[in-house]
């Protein structure tokens, strides 16, 4: 079953990160400026013709292991996200994996929000979107061990180095989210990144009904 839209609130910063399916028709423009953006192709090394780039991408929504979306925040496109089955990808030869673990990719291409406000809590929000799959139990990345800032974003959510692995196209850092410790946390509930609080309304209630004022 191919994934719909996804979308939480993000209580910290007041702001909704939210994922919808990659549409070639939609989006392969932007998917081409981000792709030439410079620190983009030093990852990605796509920053190529745009037939090249149409190709790959056709070759990539054509992939049944895997889906592609596009990350927003306030509405806004900033993003890039893949997400696949590890058991029916090529890292499987690397690593162990369990039924269900599920990988991701992805990148921010819009530049203003690159860092930590808006970087590490768009993983927070891709992670608990793969999660919300009952069965996945792991999520793993394998980000390039020189790429000391995504690193250090994926640890900020939960992710743990398990080994590093060389790869045919890099030396990769395999990076293992379990479910258990993501949601003691992030919020379990669909619609929030974190534990809402306690409202205001329901704190005066109380403090009424005790004969309390509440200031």
């Amino acid at each position: 079953m191919r994934s719909e839209g996804f979308e939480v609130y993000n209580s910290k910063n007041g702001s909704y990160y939210s994922f919808h399916p990659l549409s070639f028709e939609r989006d392969f423009d932007i998917y081409c400026k981000w792709m030439d953006t410079p620190y983009v192709a030093e990852w990605w090394g796509l920053n190529k013709t745009r037939d090249e780039k149409a190709r790959k991408l056709i070759s990539e929504l054509e992939d049944t292991h895997q889906e592609l979306f596009i990350g927003c925040i306030d509405g806004k496109p900033v993003g890039y996200w893949e997400k696949y089955w590890l058991n029916e990808d090529v890292l499987s030869q690397y690593i162990k994996t369990s039924p269900y673990d599920q990988g991701l990719h992805f990148l921010i291409g819009e530049k203003e929000y690159l860092g930590r406000t808006h970087t590490s809590a768009s993983i927070a929000a891709f992670t608990k979107m793969i999660f919300s799959d009952a069965r996945t139990m792991n999520v793993i990345g394998e980000p390039d061990v020189r790429n000391i800032k995504v690193l250090r974003y994926a640890e900020a959510n939960c992710f743990v180095q398990r080994e590093i692995v060389d790869l045919p196209e890099r030396r990769s850092a395999i990076m293992v989210c379990e479910r258990e410790i993501f949601f003691a946390k992030f919020a379990k509930e669909d619609s929030y990144l974190y534990q809402p609080a306690k409202t205001t309304n329901a704190r005066r209630e109380a403090s009424l009904s005790s004969g309390e004022l509440f200031y």
